[in-house]
């Protein structure tokens, strides 16, 4: 959950999502949209699918047991080299650097290592020295040191270098200018998106549509369309409800929202749709949904958004 996602928003997810699932069985036999429903609001939902499917080939080929061997753990879904080298060492105390963000930038600093976050080039340098510097019994404590140093002392800015345990060996502090490794990461040029989202009500109920696509796949959502403009998207979702057997009620919306994910910034404009048909909606891709049933069901952040909007509208 802490892969991309600060540690506040996971905070309060990370136990009910336990209580949820307390074991590999429990995750292997959940379906998929009870485990998306329980990460709902964390973002890149990717991570959630592979949790799951790395679960069922856990019990599947593992006999429910966790590999503590790096080979067999980098075969699981979802597991890279610092996915199978922190549960590695963290849960099995394995003399296997786990190089994360953190760890990059603490040794970054310590040996004056240049070079852009993130990148292979540079993980590769770092895990080289953190090999070494790991202690050969409780590995794993030695790397959630490093974790910790680089959270709450080597941050990105402003580092406190007064009380770090190991200021006296860091070669940036010593060139005086530690906040300059290892570089920094060129970032894309915010974009702005409209997007128009339509609220249909039947019987107390709403409408909501399966996503089909890469980013959110397998999320329910109010039926949506992204353009350049307002206008664009307006048109773009009228025309996406026709097949739901629904047209907007007007061209004014009922409500806005706002919506930031990485570098794109969503302005949304929420309509009212009405029926114009049987609305007789059969399988798996389209749902009415009971406004209470919304809390426990696996949508993104921006769809809350917008059922929020929408009811603060009346």
């Amino acid at each position: 959950m802490l892969q991309q996602t600060t540690f506040s928003a996971v905070l309060p997810r990370f136990l009910p999502f336990l209580d949820r699932f307390p074991d590999v069985s429990a995750l292997s036999a959940a379906s998929e949209d009870e485990v998306l429903a329980a990460w709902s609001g964390l973002g890149y939902y990717a991570r959630a699918r592979n949790l799951r499917s790395a679960a069922i080939e856990i019990v599947a080929r593992h006999g429910g047991e966790i590999p503590r061997e790096m080979r067999l753990l980098k075969r699981l879904p979802g597991f890279g080299d610092y996915m199978a080298a922190a549960v590695a060492s963290l849960a099995f105390g394995r003399r296997v650097p786990a190089v994360e963000s953190n760890v990059e930038r603490v040794l970054s600093r310590v040996f004056a290592l240049r070079g852009v976050p993130g990148s292979r080039a540079l993980r590769e340098k770092v895990t080289s020295r953190a090999r070494r510097l790991l202690p050969s019994r409780r590995a794993g404590d030695g790397t959630v040191a490093l974790m910790d140093l680089g959270q709450l002392i080597c941050t990105p800015r402003r580092p406190i270098c007064p009380t770090c345990p190991v200021t006296e060996d860091c070669e940036a502090r010593r060139r005086g200018d530690p906040e300059a490794f290892p570089g920094r990461r060129s970032r894309p040029s915010p974009v702005s998106v409209s997007l128009a989202a339509a609220i249909a009500r039947k019987a107390g109920r709403l409408l909501l549509v399966r996503r089909r696509s890469t980013w959110l796949n397998g999320l329910w959502e109010f039926p949506s369309a992204e353009a350049d403009s307002p206008e664009e998207a307006r048109r773009a979702l009228a025309r996406r409800l026709r097949p739901l057997e629904l047209a907007l009620h007007s061209s004014r919306p009922i409500a806005r929202a706002r919506h930031t994910v990485v570098n794109r910034r969503i302005e949304v404009a929420v309509f009212l749709a009405e029926p114009v048909g049987s609305n007789g909606l059969r399988g798996r891709e389209a749902r009415w949904f009971l406004p209470v049933e919304l809390a426990n069901a696996a949508i993104p952040t921006l769809t809350r958004k917008i059922a929020d909007a929408a009811a603060r509208s009346g």
